[in-house]
């Protein structure tokens, strides 16, 4: 009984065994079939484009495929150094590159073997072809008939290791009898610049792959009519221009150990694709069942080219061994006869060698004069006379015919009044003396720069070589050097303070709206509203102050929107005149008026600087008379802006001088007013004029370019409704308050730091289909990202995306572009609420 226990635990056991195997053998393959292999794609054109070129070609092979396929799209070294390290499964590249990786890859320790398992035939001229060949072409009117007439020839190609675009053709003139040292090679970097380069005619012949001709003949860069195509030959079902016989296009590689049937369902899947599918048309090309790419071998091989290189020095190798006894031999026989040669022309030389000596001393003399041909160049006698002058010396002299001093024969030299002390140091000492003098001539200050050398034979002076040169543009451009250094620090300065100014402005502006909002509800007597009002009033006019220094130390662009000019003239106008006393304003408008385009706070700014220039003009008050209207000049249609004053006038001696930085004749005026004015109006593209009458009042005027429709003010009435926001600031406080603000208008708010948040936030709210109706986000923020960047990462989430710019820069081009980008809108820190408000109603 014990016996038949233990014979049925051991039929139990081995049942349980062998069925077992079988799972474990499947749990073991399927953990396998896991693992992905790598695909290593030539980036001909660069890594982005091959991504998106085969990208349609990724996802149908994941969809097709048991296992993952790494696509890595490499340059032609990277490729080759990961093939050869066997860490690409498989290869897609040029026959050029497969061949060369296939014969250095056995060489490998240890070797390393890839097979050709495909062929990819190439879209060319509306079909696929999986042969190519070249194209060897020279000009219509070029007398070069055959392949024989290009040898001594400049030849044109794309790169010494093209096939297509140099080898191809190499190896027919090889087959010719003409080899590489025949030629003359110029390389062009691409096909379609070689055909140019031979169409300018900077090289006699040139050489392309097939289609390229096609292509550009399609396009309408060239005329076929205007080349002569040598060597041509034709094929059947090959349509293209072809000078040399056919040769496989690009081969699909599979490296040696991947497992078999990894490589049969790879090619099965590429095979599968058909010819008017959108992968095909996508790659540009379809899969063929490999071809034989021996010819491409022999070529690479007769060239010596690719991986034979290595072999052309193993054979100079075994030639340097076998014949370097004999090269040496005659070597020295040479040298005997070339030393035999010197002797007997030593004594011929020797009388050639002194008149040679006396050269270099006259040699030494003119190098020293030809160093200084910027300079006037003078050579004097010990007594100051000019003996010899270049050209730009004697400009500066008086030919009178005296031999006099240089001092008295040169005004220049005249009015620098040291020199004859420079002179007669120069003749006592044995250094060079040099000077810079500054002297008024013509009606300005003049630089020059000089140096007086003494000429000794022993301790006898034979005279003086005296150079002068004129520095004064190099003086004045190191003043402007300095002057621009220290305003871009200026600049730099500014540009920061008014970043963290504006930030803390727009902090201060919520926090103010926020009071405002909450005590509302307690019904405060209209001087508290009122007190608000102007509080918010002065807090924008201390953001206007901000852009005004910007405009005066960075040159700021305007951020230009549509505007009713005749409104905001009169608004500002007013604004400017409160609590001014004895001011008639008078307006002459002629309607209708144009449309413009003006950046609303740069253009207060010149607006009440205008102002307040016609009220400073009469400070006791006065009629000011302000005109808009149209105008028309040389087809182009502006806005007239003009205001005038009753005052003074300005003096006809300060005219030229009222637009330029810190100029004024007012006590206490800084001479800002006007540069503002003039600086605004060039950054709207406009132009400004002034006339004046001494005693009668100046008016200035001032020319927009104007839009071609004509105002027409409808302001659509803003939806109200529940709205979800997502707000990324780096600023706690303004994110907080903006948080609040926005939650009181009925807006459902998400808030994030930084711009890695935010995009978490948006995805994670995309994947539970609860998308964001807009998302506002700060410029300049800490991190990977910025608000920029954090939206060009959601816009390729959400194509539909609405999203607000803020920033406290005022010059970023993305704020004053923002259309362009597809941006909803953007806003200058400080803003109020309502103008955000508008943004997310329109």
């Amino acid at each position: 009984m014990r016996f038949l226990n233990k014979l049925f635990f051991i039929f139990f056991f081995l049942f349980f065994f062998f069925s077992i195997s079988p799972l474990y053998a499947f749990k073991e393959r399927q953990s396998k079939d896991t693992h992905f292999y790598t695909f290593g794609i030539l980036a001909k054109r660069g890594e982005e484009i091959e991504k998106n070129r085969f990208y349609k070609l990724k996802l149908y092979l994941e969809k097709k495929l048991p296992y993952k396929i790494k696509f890595e799209f490499l340059p032609f070294e990277e490729l080759k150094n990961k093939a050869l390290s066997g860490k690409l499964n498989f290869i897609l590249t040029n026959p050029y590159q497969a061949i060369t990786i296939k014969e250095l890859a056995l060489k490998k320790t240890p070797p390393k073997s890839y097979r050709i398992i495909l062929s990819l035939g190439q879209l060319e001229d509306g079909g696929y072809y999986p042969f190519f060949g070249g194209v060897i072409f020279t000009r219509k009117d070029s007398s070069i008939n055959s392949l024989l007439d290009i040898k001594g020839q400049t030849f044109g190609a794309v790169n010494p290791d093209s096939l297509g675009g140099y080898l191809i053709a190499l190896y027919e003139l090889y087959k010719k009898g003409i080899y590489e040292k025949d030629i003359k090679p110029k390389f062009y970097g691409t096909h379609d610049e070689v055909v140019r380069a031979v169409l300018r005619g900077e090289v006699s012949v040139g050489t392309v792959r097939t289609g390229i001709f096609e292509r550009m003949a399609k396009t309408g860069e060239i005329s076929l009519k205007d080349f002569k195509i040598l060597n041509q030959k034709f094929y059947p079902q090959f349509p293209l221009i072809i000078s040399s016989d056919l040769y496989p296009e690009w081969p699909v590689l599979a490296l040696e150990g991947t497992q078999e049937e990894v490589i049969k369902s790879l090619a099965q899947a590429l095979l599968a694709i058909p010819n008017d599918s959108e992968i095909a048309k996508s790659i540009e090309g379809i899969f063929y069942l490999p071809f034989d790419y021996s010819p491409i071998n022999q070529i690479l091989f007769e060239l010596m080219k690719g991986p034979y290189v290595e072999l052309r020095e193993a054979y100079f190798k075994r030639f340097k061994e076998k014949y370097l006894p004999y090269v040496m031999a005659l070597l020295i026989v040479f040298i005997m006869f070339l030393s035999l040669l010197a002797y007997i022309f030593y004594q011929r030389n020797r009388l050639l060698s002194l008149t040679k000596a006396e050269l270099e001393k006259e040699k030494a003399f003119l190098d020293t004069v030809l160093r200084h041909t910027d300079f006037m160049v003078f050579f004097l006698d010990k007594e100051g006379r000019p003996i010899w002058a270049n050209q730009k010396g004697e400009s500066i002299c008086l030919d009178d015919g005296k031999p006099e001093a240089i001092w008295n024969l040169c005004p220049t030299l005249e009015r620098i009044s040291t020199f004859r002390e420079f002179f007669e140091r120069a003749i006592t000492s044995d250094e060079p003396i040099n000077f810079v003098e500054t002297i008024e001539e013509e009606d300005m200050e003049k630089t020059y720069e000089g140096e007086l050398i003494s000429i000794k034979k022993g301790k006898e002076i034979k005279g003086i070589i005296f150079f002068l040169r004129d520095i004064t543009e190099k003086v004045i451009m190191e003043k402007q050097k300095l002057y621009l250094e220290k305003l871009n620090v200026l600049k730099n300065i500014a540009g920061g303070l008014a970043h963290d100014f504006n930030n803390k402005l727009l902090a201060v502006m919520n926090q103010l709206e926020l009071i405002k909002t909450k005590l509302k509800k307690r019904r405060l007597p209209r001087e508290v509203e009122n007190l608000f009002v102007d509080l918010q009033n002065s807090l924008l006019n201390m953001k206007i102050l901000g852009r005004e220094l910007l405009t005066l130390v960075r040159g700021e662009a305007p951020q230009k929107e549509k505007a009713n000019i005749i409104d905001f003239v009169k608004d500002y106008t007013a604004l400017t005149l409160a609590g001014k006393e004895n001011y008639e304003v008078f307006y002459e408008i002629e309607a209708p008026i144009p449309l413009v385009e003006i950046d609303k706070e740069l253009f207060s700014i010149m607006w009440m600087n205008l102002i307040l220039n016609a009220v400073e003009a009469m400070p006791k008050g006065g009629k000011i008379t302000i005109g808009i209207k149209p105008y028309f000049q040389n087809h182009q249609k502006w806005v007239e802006l003009s205001i005038k004053d009753e005052g003074q006038g300005i003096s006809s001696k300060y005219l030229d001088k009222i637009f330029d930085p810190f100029f004024t004749t007012k006590p206490g005026g800084s001479g800002l007013g006007l540069y503002i004015v003039k600086e605004v109006v060039k950054a709207h593209n406009g132009e400004i004029k002034v006339e004046t009458e001494e005693g009668k009042g100046t008016t200035f005027k001032i020319f927009l370019p104007a839009l071609e429709k004509e105002i027409l003010i409808t302001k659509p009435e803003k939806e109200k409704g529940e709205k979800r926001l997502l707000l990324m600031d780096d600023d706690d406080l303004i994110r907080n308050t903006l948080k609040e603000l926005l939650e009181h208008f009925d807006y459902k708010v998400e808030t994030a730091p930084d711009g890695e948040t935010a995009l978490k936030i948006f995805t994670q709210a995309l994947m539970e289909n609860h998308s964001f109706d807009y998302v506002i986000l700060n410029l300049i923020v800490p991190g990977k990202l910025n608000g920029f960047e954090t939206y060009q990462k959601m816009k390729a989430l959400d194509p539909n995306l609405k999203a607000i710019l803020i920033s406290g820069y005022f010059e970023e081009p993305i704020m004053l572009n923002y259309k362009e980008f597809g941006l909803k809108g953007a806003l200058i820190k400080p803003f109020t609420i309502q103008q955000l408000l508008d943004l997310l109603q329109d």
